[in-house]
């Protein structure tokens, strides 16, 4: 009772796998001897409990200890009961043995009810953990597009209104009606700000559908419109309404995106926009004659592009020099309202 008990609070399983197997072939052999020699019943339960612990065992273990508990038990019962002679004998012996396996098949089936059960209580363990972890990324992936979102329909126009405030200040005392023009214009800007700000809020989940896609582009040139410094040219021959929502919502995105970058980042004055079509593809190309730069750094406007360019199966590539300006050529397949 010691040694099965050390046994099983998995002392000896951690010692030694070996020193375990003895341990339990120990148990099985004195149990036997217990039963045959005082006999009773519960001599006979210390050995049931012995074929309960063995069926624990999995693969050659359990086939080699129930083999040896089987055969001892047999040995027992006929030493008890003698060879059978007689149908009586024999029928003894039969119901000995069917009380066995039927003993057997029940322990059995209770160990495989708990390991199920085990396995069950993992698997929603698991479930639970991955569904926190799901959880977690959705919020995740939820913050960086309404970051994006807010970077691309609040970052160009705070652009343009300090672009505006910084001309003002220039205008004090030279222009005053040119100051007042610029005032105006940028008190638009800014409850344009707003609005943009509340559509980025409540439309984080639903893109906006533009009415006009080429009106849509002339109220991004016309925040610079009173900079005479900042010249936009947008052109193109294709009828862009017809694109279905999600490409005219991108290619409106992007545009705003590279001129607050262009404006921003590279000093720009000139901007040129050019949209068309050839082979069921769309191209955006847009450079401008800003300062450049020989190594380009993704911000986070640039790694916008890419990942709504991904998006929609396509490709995006920038050229830039020091001093030769930047561009952006990005081409995607068509989608249409119908399709």
């Amino acid at each position: 009772m010691i040694i099965d008990y050390i046994r099983n609070t998995n002392k000896l399983t951690i010692a030694s796998e070996g020193i375990y197997n003895c341990s339990l072939l120990f148990t099985i052999i004195v149990s036997s001897l217990s039963t045959y020699f005082i006999r009773g019943f519960g001599a006979s339960t210390y050995l049931i409990c012995a074929l309960q612990e063995l069926l624990q065992l999995n693969g050659k273990r359990l086939k080699t200890f129930f083999l040896i508990h089987f055969s001892l038990y047999m040995t027992l019962v006929i030493t008890d009961i003698g060879i059978p002679n007689n149908w009586d004998s024999f029928s003894s012996l039969i119901a000995v043995i069917l009380s066995y396996f039927a003993m057997t098949g029940t322990i059995y089936t209770l160990r495989v009810i708990r390991t199920e059960k085990e396995e069950v209580s993992k698997l929603n363990m698991k479930l639970e953990q991955y569904a926190l972890e799901v959880e977690e990324l959705t919020a995740s992936k939820e913050r960086s597009m309404m970051a994006q979102e807010l970077h691309d329909s609040v970052g160009h126009s705070l652009m343009a209104l300090a672009m505006h405030l910084e001309f003002a200040k220039k205008m004090c005392d030279t222009n005053p009606e040119k100051l007042k023009e610029i005032l105006v214009k940028s008190e638009d800007i800014a409850k344009s700000s707003i609005n943009n700000l509340r559509e980025a809020v409540t439309l984080l989940k639903k893109e906006q559908e533009m009415k006009s896609f080429n009106a849509s582009i002339d109220d991004i040139m016309n925040n610079f419109l009173l900079l005479n410094d900042i010249k936009i040219n947008f052109n193109t021959n294709e009828n862009l309404d017809d694109l279905a929502p999600i490409i005219k919502a991108y290619f409106y995105k992007t545009i705003k995106e590279s001129i607050t970058n262009s404006i921003k980042h590279g000093k720009a004055t000139e901007i040129n926009i050019l949209i068309s079509r050839a082979n069921n593809k769309i191209n955006l190309i847009l450079t401008d004659n800003g300062i450049g730069c020989s190594k380009i750094i993704k911000s986070n406007g640039l790694l916008g592009i890419e990942g709504r360019t991904a998006s929609l199966k396509g490709s995006v590539n920038y050229f830039s020099d020091d001093n030769f300006g930047f561009g952006i050529d990005i081409c995607i397949p068509i989608l249409t309202e119908e399709t």
